[in-house]
């Protein structure tokens, strides 16, 4: 990936696994208004590269994100409050279409839209220090980066409301219980679990994931006839990948298959 200088983030490659760290630990990886167009940039080029074929997202320090930087949205202009909504918006849309598997390594606070990143992610693992939060309420606003939609999809409507309308936080075991983690591991263990399952994502057919993941989001609202033709077109689109046919001849040589990507 062919990437400007980072002030925000940091980007890393192990093997097929992109790794995009929050890097503003003094700030609890707080995210400014121009951070997002950085981390935007970021997930453009994770997204058409096809070296790329698995992301974790995690935060450096003690959090993976406190959400918008409340110190620059309080000196905020008219004119930065109708940017702002615009670019977070692109930017969660962008994460949450992906179009390979996204692990998020959540290793400590994740309030607001830092909350809301964690949620656009396929999978997501807690340290015991995780704590997660829809603080907007605290803040006399409503969750203006996809909380609202993202969150009852996880814990169901009735848990989510509870969660966004008075603002609590829920730490990691509580998080575990009611779904919105997978697993939930000392801190020290948390990159490698998180990489480990990236990993097994990254060694699979990247087109073929992606068509599901593609197919499991538009899934949300519609009926089963629409479901069935957004299946029958990843259907299609998996026709002629390299990764077919070799998943094809290794289930003839009773083997394990070893995917490329295409």
């Amino acid at each position: 990936m062919d990437l400007p200088a980072l002030k925000c983030c940091t980007w890393r490659m192990d093997g097929a696994v992109g790794v995009l760290t929050l890097n503003r630990p003094e700030r609890l990886n707080a995210i400014s208004n121009t951070d997002i167009d950085e981390l935007d940039r970021v997930l453009m080029l994770a997204g058409k590269d096809p070296g790329v074929r698995a992301v974790v997202i995690t935060g450096a320090g003690r959090g993976f994100c406190s959400g918008a930087d409340v110190k620059e949205w309080a000196a905020r202009s008219d004119a930065d409050e109708e940017s702002w909504p615009a670019k977070m918006h692109r930017t969660i849309a962008r994460l949450y279409w992906l179009p390979k598997p996204v692990v998020a390594a959540v290793n400590g606070v994740a309030a607001g839209s830092g909350f809301d990143i964690a949620l656009t992610a396929d999978l997501r693992f807690g340290s015991t220090a995780a704590r997660f939060g829809q603080v907007y309420a605290q803040r006399g606003i409503c969750p203006d980066a996809g909380g609202s939609y993202l969150l009852p999809r996880v814990v169901g409507e009735a848990r989510a409301a509870e969660l966004i309308y008075t603002g609590r936080i829920i730490d990691a075991d509580e998080a575990l219980r009611i779904g919105v983690v997978s697993e939930v591991v000392p801190p020290e263990r948390l990159m490698d679990r998180a990489l480990e399952q990236a990993r097994i994502f990254a060694a699979g057919p990247t087109v073929a994931i992606g068509e599901a993941k593609q197919n499991i989001r538009m899934g949300h609202g519609i009926g089963i006839e629409e479901a069935l033709r957004n299946e029958q077109r990843g259907a299609r689109a998996c026709v002629d990948t390299e990764d077919k046919a070799e998943g094809l001849t290794a289930a003839i040589e009773k083997r394990r298959p070893v995917f490329v990507g295409r």
